[in-house]
């Protein structure tokens, strides 16, 4: 299993126009551009930005004694690495994930115990991604309905 930090933030309304960010940084892995989901009408950014699996396996452990220090840490990648023009930070929150996501996927898509009743599904039996949730659910699904 591996482990990230994850920063909420809010900020001013900016010019991006992306979706989502990707990196090769050995600290930031990935943003989110909240407002892309046309969930809602908001007149400020929100944004997720989740570290690597290596640096939130180096300090998910202990970044409760400096929240703000990470905090800070992952912002400041991410305006250096997107160039997106950040003028007023309204919210933010760190929160560290020890067992974020599965880097490897394992064999088994779900779990199904028919004489218990009980299924088990998640994005970790297949890796990393939000889309490993679905797949597994999927795969579980399947399962009960050939009972």
């Amino acid at each position: 299993m591996n482990s990230n930090l994850t920063v909420l933030l809010m900020t001013n309304k900016t010019n991006n126009k992306a979706s989502s960010y990707f990196t090769n940084d050995e600290t930031l892995g990935w943003v989110s551009y909240e407002n892309s989901k046309k969930r809602f009408e908001y007149n400020k950014d929100l944004w997720v930005l989740q570290s690597t699996f290596r640096y939130g396996d180096k300090h998910t452990d202990n970044y409760r004694n400096k929240r703000k220090y990470y905090t800070n840490i992952l912002i400041n990648k991410f305006k250096k690495l997107t160039g997106i023009k950040i003028k007023k930070i309204y919210f933010t929150h760190i929160h560290g994930w020890k067992y974020s996501s599965n880097s490897k996927a394992i064999n088994v898509k779900s779990y199904w115990d028919k004489k218990c009743g009980l299924g088990i599904c998640a994005d970790w039996f297949g890796g990393p991604r939000l889309e490993n949730g679905w797949l597994s659910a999927n795969d579980l699904y399947a399962k009960i309905i050939k009972m």
